[in-house]
């Protein structure tokens, strides 16, 4: 019958949604069997969700462990989701606060399935500055905004931009090989910030900080771009620590009014 074909369907779709709410930041991997305890549906049925749940992407399973985490798939709503929040509005008199503070050009940037999307823009004043347009993509990891994205989400985002663009070759200093990126990828979690030497196009250099949201989750990526020849290191510290410090305020313009006030709580990353 119609009405009982129906009812089945959205009990499907109730359980699928169950089956992604489960994951937080604190529990980002289960098996089948811990899904199915922690839900309280059999496993069969669990192991026939996630199965179809890694079909659209929005979960993915380690092939040796066979554990699941969510998926690139996530990510590319999750980002539409942040798109739609008025980052553009929050974030742009901070870019301007920003090419103030270091006379260079700035930029936010939110994920784009394997992709990260530039959203705003400030160009500096300089006649010598770098150009970057709204609405272009750019590569997760030849650029610092999309090393942070990397930085601060399941490793399942690496693997699948390693897979689908793949890590080509942009550039003569363009990282290419997978544990390299790692190591640096490690560094960015130490540091707070990414950097661009040249990697995406010659002579480029960026550096970036994320804009955290309540749960310590990325929202976007906010840096700052630069000639490489021009600046020397003293002065790319200043950038970094300006982009940070103005990545901070805008972190804070996301969060609820009573985290925004408390100190002390560093950033909840992957």
């Amino acid at each position: 019958m119609p009405g009982s074909t129906d009812q089945s369907a959205l009990k499907t779709v109730e359980r699928a949604m169950r089956v992604l709410q489960a994951f937080t930041h604190d529990r980002s991997e289960f098996s089948v069997g811990e899904l199915s305890r922690e839900l309280g549906i059999h496993k069969s049925i669990v192991s026939r969700l996630v199965s179809a749940l890694r079909g659209s992407r929005m979960l993915d399973q380690d092939p040796q462990t066979r554990r699941v985490r969510i998926g690139v798939g996530a990510f590319r709503l999750g980002s539409i989701f942040a798109n739609r929040q008025s980052i553009v509005q929050r974030v742009t008199p901070f870019l301007g606060m920003l090419v103030t503070r270091t006379g260079q050009s700035a930029q936010a940037a939110v994920l784009d399935g394997t992709l990260s999307l530039v959203v705003a823009s400030v160009e500096s004043p300089s006649t010598l500055r770098v150009i970057s347009r709204v609405g272009d993509h750019r590569y997760l990891h030849a650029t610092a905004t999309g090393k942070l994205f990397l930085a601060y989400s399941d490793p399942s985002l690496l693997e699948a931009a390693a897979q689908d663009p793949g890590l080509m070759a942009l550039t003569r200093t363009t990282v290419t090989d997978l544990k390299k990126l790692r190591r640096e990828l490690e560094q960015v979690q130490r540091t707070g910030v990414a950097w661009n030497h040249g990697e995406s196009h010659a002579g480029t250099g960026g550096v970036a900080a994320p804009v955290l949201g309540d749960s310590g989750h990325i929202v976007a990526a906010i840096s700052a771009m630069f000639p490489l020849n021009f600046i020397d290191d003293r002065q790319r510290r200043t950038i970094a620590v300006e982009t940070a410090t103005v990545a901070k305020m805008v972190s804070d313009k996301f969060r609820s009014p009573a985290l925004a006030s408390t100190r002390g709580n560093g950033a909840s990353r992957r």
